[in-house]
């Protein structure tokens, strides 16, 4: 089933921790009847950062410059790679000065977008999907592992304030990519997104 949250119109008030609980066990028992990953290999999809317009910096690193919020240095007075900046990790809202720190997180992890109708894309969207921008956070590095390859159903930001706009723009992206989130899944992230309102 293709996702449709239609946020414009979502309407789930008063969703107590009970129901959270219960539609986490049915996605979980999903996830564990799947069974193996069926061939996923992260290779296809990100087998390194490109540098498509060829000025020595790649997705990475134009990700740490675009997001620093202080003047950058790069190593050995080049300007290809970043050093040191000052960025701010939404998962934790920890502030960073060395870039080695942090590392590029996607929002929808590349395993579950394989799970959920990315297994038969073509190599060129799927590279597309993993260096795209609205996919992409600079976050702790320690904190990027953690999560891994989870959807909001098992894991979610530890900094409150982020948690909404952590749902939003993990909705939008399946929104964009066409990816097929579950019934289940669908009215779980919408009821935590009525949670995480205001």
């Amino acid at each position: 089933m293709r996702s449709n949250f239609n946020l414009a119109g979502r309407s789930i008030a008063g969703v107590g921790s009970a129901v959270f609980g219960v539609f986490a066990l049915a996605v979980g028992a999903a996830v564990e009847a799947a069974g193996e990953d069926r061939g996923y290999k992260r290779t296809e999809w990100l087998p390194k950062w490109s540098d498509v317009d060829r000025d020595c910096q790649d997705t990475r690193h134009e990700l740490l410059i675009r997001y620093s919020l202080a003047p950058i240095t790069f190593k050995d007075g080049g300007e290809c790679k970043v050093v040191t900046g000052l960025w701010l990790d939404p998962y934790t809202g920890n502030f960073y000065e060395l870039a080695s720190d942090l590392d590029v997180e996607h929002i929808v992890p590349l395993k579950w977008a394989y799970d959920h109708g990315g297994a038969n894309w073509s190599r060129e969207k799927k590279r597309q999907f993993a260096e795209d921008p609205d996919n992409l956070w600079l976050v702790d590095d320690g904190r990027n592992q953690s999560k891994g390859q989870l959807g909001p159903e098992e894991w979610m930001p530890p900094y409150g304030p982020v948690k909404k706009y952590y749902l939003q723009r993990f909705m939008a992206v399946i929104e964009k990519y066409g990816l097929e989130a579950t019934e289940v899944e669908q009215r779980l992230y919408l009821a935590m997104l009525e949670t995480h309102r205001g």
